[in-house]
């Protein structure tokens, strides 16, 4: 696990959480705590969604995989 900075359009997170190190098993986890406004945004968007982000200044894209009650977070799947 890797503390990662993350920016998705304007919302930057400090705090996401980068496992996995091959590709399609790596997955990020994004704290709702973080920012409440970019969860409810994540909530509204489905599955197959494709979300350009910026992790650690790489491009990359994310897709939701699943919210996370136990920790209040959304997982990501990184493409």
């Amino acid at each position: 696990m890797t503390k990662t900075h993350l920016r998705i359009g304007t919302f930057e997170i400090d705090d996401a959480v980068l496992k996995g190190e091959h590709s399609g098993e790596r997955t990020l986890s994004i704290p709702c705590k973080s920012d409440p406004d970019l969860c409810m945004q994540l909530d509204a968007w489905d599955d197959e969604t494709s979300i350009p982000a910026v992790l650690n200044g790489e491009r990359s894209v994310l897709y939701r995989q699943r919210y996370d009650r136990h920790t209040d977070a959304w997982v990501m799947r990184l493409a």
